[in-house]
């Protein structure tokens, strides 16, 4: 069902907070984009040309999304979890590396490459919401099996990439949308603790370079090696920017390639930012990101939907998730995995599923209010609701 959308005050403020991220985020890839030579000479890579298309093209799916009503894709969610389950086994065996690592991570679509584990996120958002919106079962402590395998079966694909970031940002979703659901928090806890508990296999099934990133972290003042160069510049120019940092494009840690250029435009680009906006830049850019989740985190409280609450909450902790470990790891507080600073970082990939993501949340918040006739998602939805408690009732008893 197509149908206009009528975008309110909050809204439009959601929308006007992910502009600004996104105006930042290109003069910042531009700012990383530069290359200097031996001789002091010195030119700019075509990335932030790049990221523009991706920007009008990730404008164009935004505003396309808004004319869907939210409850139509979840009526699809499993069939759009397949395929996307499907992109991830192909991106496996035929999958194209980019210039700068070896990992196969992406789709050629001819003019563009797609990575289909961003995408990924968003589906076991969908996934994820279809199955507790019907589903009671994950009240009991096997019951919890079906949710934690919709986003374990993805989570091991995107590592065997290798992707560890990306896959990590699923296991914080997973948690806090059954939280939400008012799954038990004993049960919660034990898979917690279980998941601790599996740290050693999941050490042994470690790439190496994973490994020393991790041990570049535990000691990083003792240990000389290629990721911890990278970390130690990375604080340098955190350190370097003081108040008021540098200026915009004149940060030596980046204009001079200490921050290695394969990652400073995007899982260091926070680096880049605190060296050249310094403390008050730095703090402006996570404000804007505050005000973007306390924005969805309104949106879910005036949602009654439960599953409209739990795609908006899913956004929320993934956003949420990424612009934590991304700071915390060009500071030196968290491994180096590899992850973006959402709606800034570049890459394509990365920006179309925040942006889906974000129109998600707008998509509810403008239906929130709509009751549709079609509502069902199966014929045994009715007589599920006449069995037992509805839905909301269902979402706010612990």
């Amino acid at each position: 069902m197509i149908r206009r959308p009528r975008l309110h005050l909050r809204d439009w403020l959601m929308i006007a907070v992910a502009v600004a991220l996104m105006a930042i985020g290109s003069a910042f890839v531009h700012s990383a984009s530069y290359r200097s030579g031996p001789m002091g000479e010195g030119y700019y890579t075509t990335s932030p040309l790049k990221q523009l298309q991706w920007v009008v093209l990730g404008g164009f799916l935004f505003v396309g999304v808004l004319f869907v009503n939210y409850r139509h894709l979840l009526e699809h969610a499993y069939v759009l979890y397949a395929i996307g389950l499907a992109l991830l086994v192909y991106v496996l065996f035929r999958g194209v590396t980019s210039e700068e690592i070896t990992a196969r991570r992406w789709i050629d679509l001819g003019p563009i490459r797609l990575q289909p584990s961003e995408v990924m996120k968003i589906l076991v958002i969908l996934a994820l919401a279809r199955y507790l919106l019907y589903n009671e079962r994950y009240r009991e402590f096997g019951g919890l099996l079906g949710p934690f395998a919709l986003a374990l079966m993805p989570m091991l694909l995107i590592a065997k990439e290798p992707d560890l970031g990306t896959a990590l940002v699923l296991a914080p979703v997973v948690f806090a949308m059954l939280y939400v659901a008012a799954a038990r928090s004993r049960h919660l806890k034990i898979i917690l603790l279980l998941a601790v508990a599996s740290g050693p296999i999941v050490w042994m099934n470690l790439h190496p370079y994973q490994k020393e990133r991790f041990l570049d972290f535990m000691a990083q003042e003792d240990r000389q090696h290629r990721e911890q160069y990278q970390l130690k510049h990375s604080k340098i120019a955190i350190g370097s920017g003081g108040m008021w940092g540098q200026g915009l494009g004149a940060g030596p840690e980046n204009r001079l390639n200490f921050i290695p250029a394969k990652t400073r435009n995007n899982d260091f680009i926070f680096a880049v930012i605190c060296e050249e906006w310094g403390f008050v830049g730095a703090n402006f850019v996570l404000a804007l990101y505050f005000i973007l989740l306390l924005l969805c985190a309104r949106t879910a409280e005036e949602t009654h939907h439960p599953a409209g609450r739990l795609i908006v909450l899913g956004v929320m902790t993934m956003i949420g998730t990424q612009v934590v470990v991304n700071a915390g790891m060009a500071a030196g507080q968290l491994p180096v995995v590899g992850i973006t600073l959402p709606l800034i970082s570049y890459g394509g990939s990365s920006l179309l599923a925040t942006l889906l993501g974000l129109a998600l949340v707008v998509n509810v918040s403008v239906y929130r209010q709509v009751a549709l006739s079609g509502d069902d998602f199966d014929p045994e939805a009715s007589a599920r609701r006449g069995m037992g408690p509805i839905p909301e009732e269902s979402f706010l008893r612990r």
